[in-house]
């Protein structure tokens, strides 16, 4: 992990590069996954550094930094990374998004939204809107080590998970 922070409960597993990037809480990381490639110009000319950058440890002819290469990744909290995704410079993944894996994804995921393919294309959301909306809404992921140890089985039953938060307001 470089110049990244990952959040409590959250794990990232065996050969997976991690750049630039803030993991949320609740987050599963799977193997071989990689975040924070950098990004190369498409519309100029070569795409090729020595034209846009001298930052480099090879020669360039560049006199200053012409292009952003690398952005920061926000990843949400209780987001499922699969196995051998690639997740690219800039992009912000919501909470409770699924990525398929072997997904490429260049653009940004929605809460509760369910990506995949090269590149990552909407397959689904995991429940209806004003469900997503519920979840959201009660930032469960925010509570103490008690209230997981004392509620962890309302997370196994989305009825009585809405239910107990509802009547917790």
């Amino acid at each position: 992990m470089t110049n990244s922070k990952i959040g409590n409960h959250s794990y990232v597993n065996s050969k997976t590069s991690v750049n630039r990037t803030s993991i949320g809480k609740f987050c599963s990381i799977g193997s071989n996954v990689v975040f924070g490639l950098g990004k190369h110009p498409t519309t100029i000319i070569s795409t090729h550094p020595a034209f846009y950058s001298n930052n480099k440890s090879f020669k360039t002819f560049a006199d200053k930094v012409y292009f952003k290469e690398y952005e920061n990744i926000k990843i949400g909290n209780d987001v499922w990374i699969g196995y051998n995704s690639i997740i690219m410079d800039g992009v912000n993944i919501g909470n409770g998004a699924i990525i398929a894996a072997g997904a490429v994804v260049t653009k940004d995921v929605k809460p509760y939204e369910v990506v995949g393919g090269v590149p990552a294309r909407h397959i689904k959301y995991r429940f209806t809107h004003d469900m997503i909306n519920l979840i959201e809404k009660t930032e469960w992921w925010n509570n103490d080590e008690d209230f997981f140890k004392d509620n962890y089985k309302i997370f196994l039953d989305n009825e009585k998970f809405i239910n107990y938060f509802k009547n917790r307001n």
